[in-house]
């Protein structure tokens, strides 16, 4: 980030500006920002804002006199995206080109605070990237965080997974990844409530979720047959922030279905990466029944064709790849 902010201002430097008003102006809001007890990293947090905020507002009135000034602004990062910063290749996107939906939500639990910084869905995924901030550096408590969810009041079991990363030791940063059915509405409260381990702290949210467009739906319906699994491999969403893959199987094992993943590669070789998935199974008539999803990294332009690759994690059960052309 200081590399960063030390090559905008070399170009900020060849550009004429006003230095010696915005200098004094920056100097006096963070003077002002200083004012009041706050911990390291809030005045820390608060001098950047200040600072950035009344810069922000100079160099966005410049623009639109200078087209050189324009051109440094439209490559300025998203500041204190979380998904800019920590997320995969489809997060650092769609945070890029403004999709995401900020929220800015801060609750304090015995002295930690946890602030939902943004959230994003498209019928891919449903991602929320958050902050956490505790008063000593990070317990057992926190190795595993509680989740529970509501969709407009209605309790919603969802499966997550996501990440938390350290940016010091009582500060981090993180991203939960939602499983979230395709049927959602295109606009609902979700209700969130984490909690550490021993649920002696927790935090409710209730977050607004618009649906993004942009989304395509395409049918695959492959069906294959094989050491007594049948495998459906029903249709895949594409996205800016991804690819969402939805397949189902049915076996007399549990095993047999509860362990399968799937591959993709485009017609140049290239495999994609996947970030998120899973699958779950109930037991009816004699026989398991799974449903299940990967999410993949966006697919790359151009990309005319897609062969996935079934695989079950024993290796028993031999499953055979199968090519998709894209309409």
């Amino acid at each position: 980030m200081i590399q960063e902010i030390h090559t905008f201002k070399k170009e900020i430097d060849s550009i004429p500006v006003p230095y010696d008003k915005l200098d004094a102006i920056i100097t006096k809001t963070v003077q002002e920002a200083g004012a009041g007890k706050r911990t390291k990293i809030r005045k820390k947090m608060a001098y950047t804002a200040g600072a950035a905020a009344v810069a922000c507002g100079l160099l966005f009135g410049s623009a639109v006199l200078s087209p050189a000034m324009a051109s440094i602004v439209s490559k300025i990062p998203v500041i204190g995206s979380v998904f800019s910063q920590i997320g995969d290749s489809g997060l650092k996107s769609v945070s890029e080109n403004g999709l995401t939906a900020a929220v800015g939500v801060t609750k304090i639990s015995g002295g930690d605070s946890i602030t939902i910084n943004e959230v994003f869905y498209d019928g891919t995924r449903l991602s929320i990237g958050y902050s956490l901030e505790t008063e000593k550096p990070l317990g057992e408590e926190y190795i595993i965080m509680r989740n529970e969810f509501t969709v407009n009041g209605t309790p919603a079991n969802f499966s997550t997974g996501g990440n938390l990363t350290e940016i010091t030791p009582t500060y981090h940063k993180g991203i939960l990844e939602v499983d979230s059915p395709s049927d959602l509405p295109d606009r609902f409260e979700l209700g969130l409530t984490l909690s550490t381990e021993d649920r002696q702290k927790k935090w409710n949210f209730a977050i607004p979720v618009t649906k993004q467009s942009g989304t395509k739906l395409i049918a695959i319906g492959h069906k294959q047959k094989s050491g007594g699994v049948e495998l459906t491999v029903s249709d895949l969403v594409i996205g800016p922030a991804g690819m969402r893959l939805t397949f189902s199987a049915v076996s007399e094992e549990q095993d047999s279905v509860d362990y399968i993943t799937v591959g993709v590669t485009d017609e140049s070789g290239h495999r994609l990466g996947s970030h998120f998935g899973g699958s779950s199974s109930q037991f009816r008539d004699g026989k398991y029944y799974s449903t299940g999803t990967e999410l993949f990294d966006p697919l790359p332009a151009g990309t005319k064709t897609l062969t996935f690759t079934p695989h079950h994690a024993s290796g028993k059960i031999k499953l055979d790849s199968f090519t998709v052309t894209l309409p």
